[in-house]
């Protein structure tokens, strides 16, 4: 699941046919309203007001430090950071945010902002973070490529970016130290994020925290050991099948008592954690109970070929995530929008 790809609807659908289905708005408002009681807490237990970072940003009191990030690559911070910059408005910034540190800039994917039809503004669990935390950020457009030229005005002292950050890194690296984070691993990223701003035992406060929130939530929800089938879609020819525990849906849905299409799991690693597929074998998916599809411009795929021969489609036990803030979110999955990502799954178990 490739969360940068732009998205063009808020609402995912319930049903094996468009005229058949049941379009519910994303993200209903109930799903924030129940999140940010969360969030405050979350956020409350971080420190309070705009917070930057910690500490007077000299060397001494625990760096310099060199932490390994996701592309291997060993980074040395010398100083603590004091002005973070995030890359994207995707798992850096949600990272940071859950962490309690505002950054003092962070980049807009053009795509996000035009979906959510405002050219600054962020995902709604990103602008209530930084509502909590009382701090502002300076927001620039983040289209094909980087603007090394705007991060470098905002004078960071720490850059952070997933792998987007690959082809530019020499560039960035001249400006201050660059930790490119997971593209999936929530939890990874706190450690790893957490490692790097010395705020690891709130980390792993806050990842445990998450746990048992997912775990209340989550309770009681009887599924019976259903098989779930979770597949990304970008159009009719093909499908990416989400298979290998790294990826945040496949995590939550296994700990809610489903079990995941075996050859979707079969052939995933955590290198390659969703196998691609030609949309002729959909059969692969026959073994589903309830299919739930994050479709970033398929144009319904589910309605298309052999998918609709499938028990779970044939049945109207699909749900599909259309672009926009429901999809992301879950791709983003993160302590800021968890509420959002229960709600996907509770959805799925009314379907059985």
């Amino acid at each position: 699941m490739t969360a940068p790809a732009p998205e063009s609807a808020a609402a995912f659908a319930l049903g094996a046919h468009r005229s058949e289905a049941t379009i519910i708005e994303a993200a209903t408002r109930r799903e924030f309203l129940i999140g940010s009681v969360a969030l405050a807490a979350l956020i409350a237990g971080c420190g309070s007001g705009e917070e930057q970072a910690t500490g007077d940003g000299t060397v001494g009191d625990g760096y310099p430090r060199t932490i390994v990030d996701d592309a291997g690559e060993s980074v040395v911070i010398d100083r603590r950071p004091q002005r973070v910059a995030c890359v994207a408005n995707l798992w850096d910034l949600d990272t940071v945010l859950a962490l309690g540190v505002v950054p003092v800039q962070f980049g807009v994917r053009e795509g996000f902002a035009e979906m959510i039809g405002a050219p600054n503004r962020s995902w709604e669990w990103h602008e209530n973070a930084l509502a909590e935390l009382g701090g502002t950020s300076e927001r620039i457009s983040l289209g094909e490529s980087i603007d090394t030229e705007r991060i470098a005005a905002a004078e960071p002292d720490l850059i952070i970016g997933d792998d987007g950050v690959a082809d530019s890194r020499s560039q960035l690296e001249s400006l201050a130290p660059v930790v490119q984070i997971a593209s999936f691993d929530w939890r990874a990223n706190l450690e790893m994020i957490g490692e790097a701003l010395d705020r690891r035992d709130r980390a792993d406060e806050l990842i445990a925290d998450t746990d048992a929130r997912m775990s209340a939530a989550l309770e009681g929800l009887d599924v019976g050991g259903a098989t779930v089938g979770l597949i990304a879609a970008y159009d009719t020819s093909m499908f990416y099948g989400l298979g290998h525990e790294s990826i945040p849906a496949v995590d939550l849905f296994r700990r809610a008592g489903f079990t995941t299409v075996a050859a979707l799991s079969d052939g995933a690693t955590a290198d390659a954690p969703r196998p691609e597929f030609s949309a002729e074998n959909a059969d692969v998916l026959a073994d589903a109970d309830v299919l739930v599809v994050f479709d970033f411009g398929s144009a319904g795929i589910v309605e298309t070929g052999l998918f609709t021969s499938l028990p779970s489609v044939a049945a109207g036990r699909v749900v599909v995530l259309e672009q926009g803030e429901v999809a992301q979110g879950f791709s983003t999955l993160s302590p800021l929008n968890l509420d959002l990502c229960i709600d996907v799954v509770r959805r799925a178990a009314e379907l059985l």
